[in-house]
């Protein structure tokens, strides 16, 4: 499905990635992490077409990405709802510019996310969990095959991002659709993923991909559980040793 093959990124003489190579098969949910400044999100916009590699290249189902010919999901770190839409019109958006029209979608989805009810409230009356759903509810809305996550959960606190996780791993188990997410959260990388690619420090590179083989939904206090986080956050302590 996704194939980041040599990968290398330059924004002058500051090297941020070098050399990354790897692949997705349809239907993974794949999470990245690594030290801070490591390329990251880089990495995650160019696999969005949103920039060009220096060097190296990547394919999805054999062709190079293009946000505006392949139907390309990314929900943002930050804040990205438009404060002057309702959930209903922020949702609706991602239909809109694709010139579709589709209000039993629109309501499908903000159900599917536990919003049914709010879909006449505006951003400013929704609390940073809710938000972070209609953000995701705008994605699925427009049926993606791929769907990139940059560190959504980075701003809220630790009982609403352990609630998001459950509902993530819900939807992705529901639909099955091609998912890569950034975090630093190496448990969340761990609850979510089928496997973690750990990157270097910068220039960031690919220094270990490792499966998670555990049944979901995951108990994040099970010996196993544990382990994968403690093997993951030793291979970050190579990089940057006062993790």
């Amino acid at each position: 499905m996704l194939d980041v093959k040599m990968v290398s990124k330059n924004y002058g003489s500051l090297e941020v990635l070098s050399k990354v190579t790897f692949k997705v098969k349809r239907g993974e949910f794949v999470v990245i992490v690594g030290p801070s400044g490591c390329g990251k999100t880089t990495l995650l916009k160019i696999i969005a077409g949103l920039e060009t590699p220096t060097t190296g290249f990547v394919l999805i189902d054999g062709k190079p990405p293009n946000p505006r010919h392949q139907n390309i999901g990314y929900v943002f770190q930050e804040d990205s709802l438009f404060p002057w839409r309702t959930v209903e019109g922020n949702v609706r958006f991602g239909l809109e510019v694709r010139g579709l029209s589709a209000r039993n979608i629109v309501k499908e989805v903000i159900a599917l996310v536990g919003l049914e009810g709010f879909e006449d409230y505006y951003p400013y009356q929704l609390s940073g969990g809710m938000r972070k759903r209609v953000e995701i509810a705008r994605v699925l809305s427009v049926n993606p095959s791929l769907i990139l996550m940059d560190e959504p959960f980075g701003d809220l606190d630790a009982q609403t991002r352990w609630i998001m996780h459950k509902e993530l791993w819900a939807i992705h188990e529901k639909f099955k659709k091609t998912t890569i997410l950034v975090t630093h959260n190496v448990e969340e990388a761990v609850y979510l993923a089928d496997k973690v690619i750990v990157l270097t420090k910068r220039p960031g590179t690919v220094k270990k991909v490792i499966p998670v083989k555990l049944q979901k939904p995951r108990n994040k206090l099970s010996r196993q559980f544990i382990k994968y986080r403690g093997k993951i956050i030793d291979l970050l302590r190579e990089e940057v040793p006062n993790i």
